[in-house]
């Protein structure tokens, strides 16, 4: 690893990390007489000693913090005591006698203290029974140590998001490991450890989950703690985060969202129930903001999630940005053209005759408008977004109509055709992996129906599915003619805030178009949103910069269900913010998904133009 070349502490988050651990380090030597989880630990974490005179408890490490770019904290750990009840091999135990003295200092009733303390098994003979314990209830088991066998008192770092729900799909969440080996990366950790489950808290858990330190407890015949004898190595923190997702910018898509999903549905959209939207860098792959409606609360996980919570979070529960795939509609026109004009199908000069429709053998194929466009050009079949132009084009692509037999064709020239677009997808990350440092992603593929009019659809994004991260580096990659891998993470910082590591960019590739011919498809996508017949100019009218963009609207075989979508980038020279916005069920792109990328643009544009943004204030869910 290069090391930075002057490693810099930020007094702040120094001061911040420093306070956390002497707190958290004075609450277990304060409370080491009452003893320490006990944890059956693997290699991994520490060997356990045991003689008959002293017994070994792990301490859990605090974990590391989460920042977005501009060092608004999203994640944290806060100290909190914890009393755990471990089943001891001893006749004096008596865990329903335990339960009722417990119950009234608690304020739990008998019964769920009797179930939390039965959980155990022989993986885990320690259980939780108190999280974040108060005071009161600390003092109790304090002064009745040697008659409560098996119940302890422990510091336990308390995950915390200040936030609530804002950037919950990239921030994600943690709780216990998920049984059956569900998740095998964590197969090494302790049974009872704390592990992300989602997002950033998953992708880098083992940055941020720290080193448990080892606490020795002298123990009597009972093995009930005595005296203890010392704590080597204390815990170490994990090492802190910091996103490029700008909290702000998160805030207004978040909102945006929230916000057209109830205006579609007050409108009579009353199917409209989810969007999704990313923000990047084109010039550098950084994610700046990310979401996926409905949102939940990843606060909602610490100490157990409701049955109510729950309910809801399963309507929240994918990350539609990196793991929903969907129709991408006429925002697929750029790519095709891209490969038509690669392959010699058509020409920067090519035009083709609009009327309204096309006849493919003995299927008629609508223009999106009554009476077509007339004749349209390359960059015209963009800005009016012409369904004719692209049949046309895909049928050219296949050598459509063939010399020779048809049924030969089909499963000829029609196939590789068809092949070849989704193979050219993969240079711009449609059928290839992003590469997102975010897990569960899913990547885009075509579907190809054996129809002769399926290189027609193909063309104007019906018989294909992509991601939202896909089609934000997709848009990336045509406005700066590279393929960014998307990062979501910025920096590791040590818990005490030298900066450990800073993420660089990576090129991916570059895109495989010439300059001619990917100046003109950015043209055309300009002319979307600067010219009156562009399909996407009366939402950006009056902008202050200038956006090259695209609509789309899939469809989905229910009337009035289209999938709405718009990709683009701003300003149009000098790519600085790149969108992506889809909002299923919805109709028009331009109507739906083109007033949250205005937003999104705006509120970005305006941020680096020195207006000072709206700080990020907490999302709530419920």
């Amino acid at each position: 690893m290069k090391k930075a070349d002057k490693p810099r502490r930020r007094p702040v988050e120094a001061r911040l990390a420093f306070a956390f651990t002497t707190v958290f380090l004075s609450m277990s030597l304060l409370i080491v007489r009452l003893g320490y989880l006990q944890i059956k630990t693997s290699s991994q974490f520490v060997a356990q000693e045991h003689t008959n005179e002293y017994d070994t408890y792990a301490v859990p490490a605090p974990r590391g913090w989460i920042y977005d770019r501009n060092h608004v904290l999203l994640a944290a750990d806060k100290p909190t005591f914890t009393v755990v009840y471990t089943r001891l091999a001893t006749p004096l135990q008596n865990t329903n006698a335990i339960a009722k003295r417990l119950a009234p200092a608690f304020g739990e009733s008998v019964k769920n203290l009797l179930q939390a303390m039965n959980a155990y098994n022989y993986a885990n003979p320690q259980v939780t029974i108190l999280q974040n314990a108060s005071p009161r209830a600390v003092s109790y088991v304090e002064e009745h140590e040697n008659s409560l066998i098996g119940v302890r008192v422990i510091t336990t770092p308390l995950r915390y998001y200040p936030y609530g729900a804002l950037a919950d799909h990239v921030v994600g969440y943690i709780g216990p490991i998920p049984p059956n080996n569900a998740m095998p990366q964590y197969s090494k950790y302790p049974a009872n450890a704390l592990v992300g489950l989602d997002g950033i808290e998953q992708q880098y858990d083992s940055l941020l989950q720290g080193v448990p330190g080892v606490m020795r407890v002298q123990v009597n015949a009972a093995n009930v703690p005595m005296k203890e004898l010392g704590m080597y190595p204390a815990p170490m923190p994990g090492d802190n985060l910091v996103l490029n997702i700008d909290g702000h910018l998160q805030n207004v898509l978040q909102q945006a969202l929230q916000t057209q999903v109830a205006s579609l549905r007050s409108q009579g959209y009353s199917w409209v129930d989810s969007g999704v939207a990313v923000a990047m860098n084109p010039q550098t792959g950084a994610v700046l903001a990310m979401g996926s409606y409905p949102d939940y609360n990843p606060q909602w996980f610490v100490g157990g999630i409701s049955n109510q919570h729950y309910a809801q979070y399963q309507n929240a529960a994918l990350n539609m940005a990196v793991s929903g795939l969907f129709m991408p509609g006429s925002t697929e026109k750029p790519l095709t053209l891209m490969d038509a004009l690669n392959l010699g199908a058509i020409k920067p000069t090519t035009t083709v005759w609009d009327p309204g429709y096309l006849l493919v053998g003995n299927t008629v194929l609508h223009e999106w408008v009554p009476g077509g466009f007339g004749m349209v050009t390359v960059p015209e079949a963009l800005e009016y977004s012409s369904d004719v132009f692209l049949y046309q084009t895909g049928l050219w692509m296949g050598h459509y109509p063939p010399s020779y037999n048809i049924n030969t064709w089909m499963t000829g020239e029609r196939v590789k055709a068809f092949n070849q677009l989704a193979s050219f997808g993969k240079y711009f990350g449609l059928t290839s992996p992003t590469q997102i440092d975010l897990p569960n992603e899913r990547v885009g593929y075509f579907h190809d129906n054996g129809y002769l009019s399926d290189l027609a659809y193909m063309a104007i994004g019906q018989d294909q599915v992509y991601s939202a991260i896909g089609l934000a580096q997709y848009v990336s990659a045509i406005a700066t003619g590279k393929r960014m891998k998307p990062e979501v993470l910025h920096q590791i910082l040590s818990p005490t805030g030298e900066v450990i590591k800073t993420i660089q960019p990576v090129v991916l590739n570059r895109v495989p178009v010439s300059p001619a011919n990917l100046s003109m498809i950015r043209q055309g996508m300009h002319w979307v949103t600067t010219k009156r017949m562009g399909t996407s100019w009366s939402v950006f009218l009056g902008d202050p910069y200038s956006v090259a963009g695209k609509t789309g609207t899939a469809q989905t075989g229910v009337v009035g269900h289209d999938i709405a979508l718009f990709i683009g980038w701003a300003p149009y020279k000098n790519p600085k913010i790149a969108v992506a916005v889809i909002v299923p069920g919805a109709g028009e792109g331009y109507l739906s998904s083109g007033p949250v990328a205005r937003k999104l643009i705006d509120a970005y544009l305006n941020e680096l133009a020195g207006k000072k943004p709206i700080p990020p204030t907490p999302v709530h869910v419920g």
